[in-house]
């Protein structure tokens, strides 16, 4: 097993380090001797034996609680479902549309979807029993777009393929920009590659509007995020010359008919968006008026499967309010949220690691000695493979 420790500790801490010099910076900087650190990565020959408190500290700076989770995580690395059971369940859903007001079946989704995409075995195995299952794709890929996934290729290609089935254009759109997200955010996305992905996110995004009835905030969010990276990828093309008249797409309609939890989700996601970009300017015009506390908690009241974007409300416009020089209200803000945001219930499973990079974003701007912060961060950006926010550990 410990070999088996050492191969995830390689590829997420070593890939990078190939000087001795490199090697006892790391060691510093995770907490282990040089010696034990050597000794783990078959550095040194001898017959001493690790120790478990070595073993722990590795597996901590993994994201583990400790060796022995690490053990179990990987122990459930197979197929840990009953897959049986789920072709009874999502069969009984098979063409007969999507629908959200069942919360009993949500509850049980939730689970199933948290455990499939957590699990690359589970998720190929999903993804070859229910190929032809469009409400199960969507009700596991589209309903919970997972951060902590999105820049690997095994769970962009069953995006993709949940795109080649579906008859809908918005759950086209979600995957579509949901691949463009993780591929920008990775480092993974050519100019040639991005534009290819624009047409054919805007392509559904008119058939989307079309079909639709209803403003949907979550798809359109989607797509000006994709548009604003692809903005920003065409700028770094022309040697960072900004494009004439850009970053002021709201895509929201000109006048009424709209949600306020609608506009609220919209204008959240993208503000964040243009926060990674460092357009923070951009970012504040989005809320053109600051939702009050009582709109906040009416807001989680009346969604209470939304509620965790009030927090994400809140850290993206507590970064906002510090890159335009108020630190003070933006201080104010961080010191407000909960530091301990692992509670499945009021932070779930697919969006959670994305709260955590920003709070942990902003944590490092306002508290730069705080090296428990850098770390985490550290940690998360490696566990994403979001490198593009490298920028902030600077």
């Amino acid at each position: 097993m410990i070999n088996n420790l050492r191969k995830e500790f390689e590829k997420v801490y070593f890939s990078n380090i190939s000087t001795t010099k490199g090697l006892e910076n790391l060691a510093g900087n995770i907490g282990v001797s040089k010696n034990s650190l050597r000794r783990f990565l078959g550095k040194i020959k001898n017959d001493s034996q690790l120790r478990l408190s070595t073993l722990n500290l590795i597996s901590a700076r993994l994201g583990y609680r400790d060796f022995q989770d690490f053990c179990d995580s990987f122990e459930k690395a197979e197929v840990s479902l009953d897959f049986e059971l789920l072709d009874i369940y999502y069969g009984l859903v098979k063409g007969e549309g999507t629908r959200l007001n069942d919360r009993i079946f949500q509850k049980a989704n939730f689970y199933f979807a948290e455990k499939i995409l957590s699990n690359p075995k589970n998720l190929q195995e999903f993804i070859k029993r229910f190929a032809e299952n469009e409400e199960a794709l969507e009700y596991v890929l589209a309903w919970h777009p997972f951060y902590e996934k999105a820049a690997q290729k095994e769970y962009q290609d069953a995006l993709l393929k949940l795109v080649k089935i579906t008859k809908d254009a918005h759950i086209k759109v979600f995957a579509y920009s949901f691949v463009f997200y993780g591929r920008f955010m990775s480092e993974n996305l050519t100019l040639e590659d991005a534009s290819d992905l624009m047409k054919k996110i805007e392509q559904q995004v008119v058939k989307m509007r079309k079909e639709n009835e209803v403003y949907m905030c979550f798809p359109e969010a989607r797509y000006t995020i994709a548009k604003y990276f692809y903005m920003f990828l065409q700028e770094q093309k022309s040697a960072g010359e900004k494009i004439s008249g850009g970053y002021i797409l709201k895509n929201l309609p000109e006048k009424g008919g709209i949600l306020f939890a609608d506009q609220l989700i919209f204008r959240t996601y993208v503000s964040s968006g243009l926060n990674a970009l460092q357009r923070h300017e951009q970012a504040d015009a989005y809320f053109d008026k600051i939702p009050t506390e009582k709109e906040l908690r009416k807001f989680a009241e009346e969604n209470p499967h939304l509620q965790a974007n009030t927090y994400l409300y809140k850290i993206t416009r507590a970064i906002t309010l510090f890159y335009l020089g108020k630190k003070s209200d933006s201080m104010a803000i961080f010191d407000s949220l909960p530091i301990d945001i692992s509670d499945g219930k009021n932070f779930p499973f697919d969006t959670k690691i994305y709260f955590e990079l920003q709070y942990y974003r902003l944590g490092l701007q306002l508290y730069p000695k705080r090296e428990d912060f850098k770390q985490r961060l550290e940690l998360l950006i490696r566990k994403t493979q979001f490198t593009f926010l490298n920028k902030f550990l600077c």
